[in-house]
């Protein structure tokens, strides 16, 4: 009797077996991810935002510059914004392609609004310059540097985020494009013009800017070749990370 008591006690149903709980390995490393992209997002964020303000005030102090040798360290002035702009744009591009950071690619399509913004009011501000003809040789040098900066911070902010594209960027760049040769046009045909040197710098800068807007516009794969190396870059370090957990 005490022997059936005792298989009745094991095998009764009413007793259920103590189970270890499942250890969620992985909640740690998912809140360490999770604090590291918000770190992430903050740093190239304030990065880029400090960039892109600094260089909107450089461009400011370009174009309202009087004393031809006050900004002859534009170059260096150049490098300072371009090193805050790199740390930023680096550390968005890690947080976009290695740690997947789905709310950073909203943020710096903004910036990149906000980017096109300046390149057409900057656009508008040389506009006005070539058309008063309140400018050196030197001014002109100055201008197109600026410009040029711009543009490259704008692929830069293009090239971050994946499958973007450049065509609607180009539409407010073409109008401009459009006004600045119909001002051309006014300018030296029905207007009381003597000196007719100033044209060159009107038409160069002028190709140069329907240039850019043209190649935005077709979406020629030009800058593929980066794309492609970005991608060959973090896929090689997702598979190697694969391989290793």
């Amino acid at each position: 009797m005490n022997g059936q008591q005792d298989d009745f006690q094991k095998e009764s149903p009413f007793v259920t077996p103590t189970q270890p709980r499942p250890k969620n390995g992985n909640g740690n490393g998912e809140r360490e991810n999770g604090a590291l992209r918000v770190v992430m997002l903050l740093i190239s964020l304030v990065s880029l935002g400090i960039a892109l303000v600094s260089g909107a005030v450089l461009a400011f102090q370009v174009l309202i510059g009087t004393n031809e040798s006050k900004y002859d360290d534009i170059f260096y002035k150049i490098m300072a914004v371009g090193l805050a702009y790199l740390v930023g744009w680096i550390v968005a591009l890690i947080g976009i392609r290695l740690y997947h950071n789905l709310v950073l690619p909203i943020f710096i399509n903004v910036y990149a609004w906000i980017t096109l913004s300046g390149i057409a009011i900057l656009y508008i501000a040389i506009m006005r310059k070539l058309y008063q003809h309140g400018y050196s040789n030197t001014s002109f040098i100055k201008y197109a540097i600026i410009m040029a900066a711009m543009l490259i911070a704008f692929i830069g902010l293009h090239l971050l985020i994946e499958d973007h594209k450049l065509t609607f960027f180009a539409i407010p760049l073409l109008i401009i494009n459009l006004i600045h040769l119909y001002l051309i046009v006014y300018h030296y045909i029905f207007g009381t013009v003597k000196e007719y040197s100033y044209l060159i710098g009107d038409a160069l800068f002028f190709i140069g800017m329907s240039a850019v807007s043209v190649l935005m516009l077709m979406h020629l794969g030009i800058l593929s070749g980066f794309r492609k190396t970005i991608d060959n870059l973090f896929d090689k370090n997702g598979n190697g990370a694969k391989a290793n957990s």
